[in-house]
């Protein structure tokens, strides 16, 4: 029983701390443009067609 309680005041413990500290949001990363990822991507499934296809 006095498990049960220590964990139930650690947790009430820790969320005030949280609440109290106001936790906010990065902000957004700067989205840069990545060049080729059609090839990439047409590359991948080329391989994934070849090996199942030998599978065979």
């Amino acid at each position: 029983m006095t498990k049960h309680i220590i964990i139930l005041i650690g947790f009430f413990a820790i969320t005030g701390t949280l609440l109290a500290q106001g936790v906010g949001f990065p902000d957004e990363p700067a989205q840069a443009p990545i060049g080729g990822l059609e090839l990439l991507i047409g590359a991948g499934g080329a391989m994934a067609w070849k090996k199942l296809k030998n599978r065979k």
